[in-house]
């Protein structure tokens, strides 16, 4: 499968090497000359190196020496950076730093606080807090070694890297849109939204959204999923991490041909959002997983995840310094892990319509998806004037929609209860949107029946790998490649498990579809495609 390579962008590490002679090299070199220059080609690119010093803030071992017997004659302990840049690179931010500290067991800052972790058991070391950007992260380690070199640091002094101890802090990957066409990525209901509200429990698990247009539409938009909520988007994946689409400060002012004036769309581990730890050596696995979010999300925004023209024949990625909107082969594009979820919650919803809402039901949903925290039930109580007992029974009636543990209670999705208020107002003011006209359906049809043939609905739909968006005016119906399948079959099926499902025909007809072909992606108006004997070509 094609697809277009993401770029790295930043990452943080620390690399652990056994023995103190990086440190001691470093201090020799700096003794002598107080800093060091030099430069080095790599892969045909000149790097440019500095080796310099400072202060450290450590206090020398007691006695002279480390616990391992080492001697250390320094009355004051230095630390040493190394330093190298890109030299063609006008802007300065492809980059590694190296940052190299002294370990060993029992190190003390000169104010007495421990500054090896406590269970340090790796005896004398020396840590390299590494700073890079826009450096392939297999790269990195290998431009640690040839900057030394250029400054005659000996570069063995790191080839015994300590895999156990060293652990990845941050690593990401990007691409940059043209802003034309990034608007879907950052809708209120594209896919940032969408998997910042359409995962399992309201308090299970960590979710973030944020969404800042202060300085122009789609400035800062991110979704934050921690390991649990990642495997709902993406059930193969476990690195918890942000997504976000985000435009420089400077945008505004910049025309329209210069990189920065358009956004980026990456993917950044979040090392914070979990107890397990990744290592160097699973640089590949985040690679992967980072590089296939930000395809899936542009795939779930409608957008082509190839570097090709777009069908008004503007751009969709624009070249910058460090990105290239190069194809190359990839194993899979995935799709977003929600239409399942979203089937399930609107089911959700049809059961609960179908059945109605007793006063106190109604009354407890508009309190928590007010609220969305820690509520009781006598909370709810003393809020409508309801007795507290009748809050208890009229939760445990809707327990499809709502979490109750320990005295609390919370939704089980916001999505759910956000669309069963939306349906219901709208149903007040005779609005007919998608979640209404299931709700008529389910008044005229028997219960069982309907779910029955929702059912099918939705198995169909996740059989052929085709998601209905039902929360715009127009639907929008997303095919996913069906070069091999039989257009005709297909949208006959689909039109005969969507009617019989309860659902109006005529939305369908007026659907807006997203597919894609031997030529790349394809989006058409409905009439067209839905109409008598013609297919989505």
């Amino acid at each position: 499968m094609k697809a277009v390579e993401t770029a790295p962008h930043e990452y943080m590490a620390n690399y652990v090497y056994s023995g103190l002679s990086a440190w001691f090299g470093a201090a020799r070199l700096c003794d002598a000359t107080g800093s060091r220059r030099g430069s080095f080609q790599l892969d045909g690119e000149r790097w440019q190196v500095t080796l310099s010093y400072q202060e450290s803030g450590l206090a020398p071992p007691d006695g002279g020496e480390t616990p391992d017997g080492t001697p250390v004659e320094f009355d004051t302990l230095r630390e040493f950076r190394l330093n190298a840049v890109a030299a063609d690179d006008e802007i300065g931010e492809r980059k590694v730093k190296a940052h190299i500290q002294p370990r060993w067991r029992g190190l003390e800052s000169k104010s007495g606080k421990s500054v090896a972790r406590p269970l340090w058991d790796l005896g004398d070391a020396v840590n390299v807090r590494v700073n890079a950007a826009n450096v392939e992260f297999d790269m990195i380690e290998t431009i640690i070694h040839r900057a030394a070199g250029a400054v005659t640091l000996d570069p063995m002094h790191f080839a015994n890297r300590r895999e156990e101890y060293s652990v990845v802090l941050d690593a990401a990957r990007y691409v940059r849109l043209h802003r034309d066409v990034s608007g879907p990525v950052h809708a209120r209901e594209g896919p940032l939204a969408r998997m910042g509200h359409l995962l399992e429990s309201d308090r299970s698990g960590y979710r973030e959204l944020k969404q800042d247009d202060t300085e122009r539409s789609g400035y800062m938009h991110t979704v934050t999923l921690g390991p649990r909520r990642t495997r709902e988007c993406f059930p193969d994946h476990r690195i918890p991490k942000e997504i976000k689409h985000y435009y420089s400060r400077q945008a505004e002012s910049l025309p329209d041909d210069h990189p920065l004036a358009h956004p980026k769309v990456e993917a950044a581990y979040q090392v914070k959002r979990w107890d397990e730890t990744l290592r160097p050596i699973d640089h590949d696995e985040i690679s992967t997983e980072l590089e296939e979010a930000v395809l899936a999300t542009l795939n779930e925004a409608g957008l082509p995840t190839q570097p090709l023209d777009d069908d008004s024949g503007g751009r969709t990625f624009v070249e910058d310094e460090y990105f290239e909107p190069a194809t190359v082969d990839r194993s899979r594009v995935l799709p977003l892990n929600l239409e399942r979820v979203e089937s399930d919650q609107r089911n959700v919803v049809v059961r609960q319509l179908a059945d109605g809402f007793s006063p106190v039901e109604w009354d407890s949903l508009k309190t928590l998806v007010s609220d969305g925290g820690d509520v009781s039930p006598t909370d709810i109580a003393d809020e409508h004037d309801w007795h507290p007992d009748s809050v208890r029974r009229g939760l445990r009636r809707i327990e499809d929609m709502v979490v109750r543990e320990q005295g609390s209670v919370a939704l089980r999705s916001h999505y759910v209860a956000e669309q069963v208020v939306e349906a219901v107002d709208d149903a007040r003011e005779g609005v007919r949107n998608a979640v209404s006209t299931a709700a008529h359906a389910v008044e005229n049809a028997q219960r069982a029946s309907l779910d029955d043939r929702t059912d099918e609905l939705i198995a169909f739909c996740q059989s052929n790998g085709i998601h209905i968006d039902e929360r715009e005016a127009n639907l929008r119906v997303r095919m996913g490649n069906l070069a091999d399948e039989s257009w005709s079959e297909l949208v006959t099926r689909l039109k005969r498990y969507w009617t019989d499902a309860g659902r109006d025909p005529e939305r369908l007809k007026e659907a807006v579809t997203h597919y894609r072909d031997d030529a790349g992606p394809k989006i058409r108006p409905a009439r067209g495609a839905w109409g008598r004997g013609q297919t989505l070509r």
